[in-house]
């Protein structure tokens, strides 16, 4: 079974590679979805990173991100951020 990776910012729960290593550093992947990029827009506080760019992205009205990863059909934003209570803290997996 494949391993999928939920994004702590928007919810997106299909982000193929690590968002961080086993030492809780940023593996530099970009979510598809919001824009984030670990390791790199979540200092000096990653809680608060992701709140500040949550904020933003739903003031941006959920614009999707990525020109290469198409939006999902049927796609509802609001209903995905409810996956963020599925993380599992150490590795962000669902």
């Amino acid at each position: 079974m494949k391993k999928f990776y939920i994004c702590p910012v928007c919810g997106y729960d299909k982000i193929v590679n690590p968002i961080y290593d086993s030492n809780g550093q940023g593996t530099y992947e970009i979510c598809p979805c919001c824009g984030f990029e670990f390791g790199s827009d979540d200092f000096p506080d990653k809680e608060q990173a992701f709140k500040n760019w949550r904020t933003h992205w739903i003031e941006k009205n959920y614009l999707w991100f990525s020109n290469y990863t198409k939006k999902p059909e049927n796609w509802e934003p609001q209903k995905q951020l409810d996956n963020i209570t599925k993380i599992e803290p150490n590795n962000m997996v669902r």
